[in-house]
């Protein structure tokens, strides 16, 4: 659940100058979210009713995001009987298009993608990768931290200057590490830690600007 990703993030992080609301914490984990979908895309399977010709209907659980994995008919055959099939997209919205016109009424075994969902009530992340997800979130957040240091050095009289660029380099330091844990768990080749501008290996940016150094850590979370 998302407290549980919450509480990791804390312990990865420990924000010294506590410059992190609830809410850059939740944005991280989102992120972190759609990044681990994106490498370990969830399925869904469903069955569908061809109304006769090449066009399916769109299965219940598809999402914006949602791709094809496979179609399948005859349902049931050994090897399965695939088919292809794609998404199509029209002024009204996608559509899925068969290369082959099937007869009305012939029902076809769909399987796609749709988002992975992290909640108050739901987690669709195996437990074995649940901390590397958060890894891949607090390394976000540490870049954040990262930049705004250095962005705090350049503020300061030359004498500060030296330390925070210090704590720069071990908040980036920090960040690659944990990107490159969530990397090795999930076996992924390559894959060095999100950047010190905020931007990770999702290519995603995220940022949240200079904030008062008097907030406590993750407040306000639900």
């Amino acid at each position: 659940m998302i407290a549980d990703y919450r509480t990791q993030l804390a312990a990865f992080v420990r924000d010294e100058v506590a410059r992190l609301t609830s809410g850059d914490v939740d944005r991280a984990i989102a992120v972190a979210v759609t990044r681990y979908g994106k490498d370990r895309p969830r399925v869904a399977v469903e069955d569908v009713v061809c109304p006769g010709g090449a066009t399916l209907p769109l299965p219940t659980a598809w999402d914006a995001e949602s791709d094809v994995v496979s179609a399948e008919t005859p349902i049931g055959e050994i090897p399965p009987a695939l088919v292809a099939c794609t998404v199509y997209q029209t002024p009204t919205g996608p559509v899925l298009r068969l290369d082959d016109g099937q007869s009305a009424g012939t029902a076809v075994r769909l399987t796609f993608t749709v988002p992975h969902q992290v909640t108050t009530t739901e987690d669709s992340i195996p437990v074995s990768h649940r901390e590397a997800v958060a890894a891949y979130g607090a390394a976000l957040l540490l870049d954040e931290l990262a930049a705004a240091a250095i962005n705090d050095a350049d503020a300061t009289l030359a004498a500060d200057t030296t330390d925070r660029r210090s704590k720069a380099a071990e908040y980036a330091a920090r960040s690659r590490a944990l990107m490159a844990r969530y990397t090795q768990a999930l076996g992924l080749g390559g894959g060095s830690g999100a950047g010190a501008s905020g931007q990770g290996a999702s290519g995603a940016t995220v940022s949240w600007g200079r904030r008062p150094r008097v907030r406590p850590l993750f407040r306000n979370a639900p």
